[in-house]
């Protein structure tokens, strides 16, 4: 879950408590002399209740970086003595 200022993101009155569903990190929107983000999101209320889901730009510093993917790390086969 992530609250964004009032100034973070495209159009509301106030913080928004969001739970991020999805972002468009392929296609950045330049808007007002920065970078933004189109993201799909779930609002959540002050209580922690889900409400409904919202697509919004989001400023793209403001975003949390996901993780890196980590590959599996392959284990050298163990030979079986004979």
């Amino acid at each position: 879950m992530y609250e964004f200022a009032e100034s973070d993101y495209c159009y509301g009155i106030g913080p928004i408590r969001i739970r991020l569903l999805r972002v468009n990190w392929a296609q950045p929107i330049p808007h007002e002399g920065d970078v933004w983000l189109g993201v799909h999101a779930i609002v959540v209320d002050r209580a922690g209740h889900e409400g409904p889901i919202r697509e919004l730009l989001v400023r793209a510093d403001s975003v949390p970086v996901p993780p890196a993917c980590k590959r599996p790390r392959l284990r050298a086969l163990r030979s079986t003595p004979v």
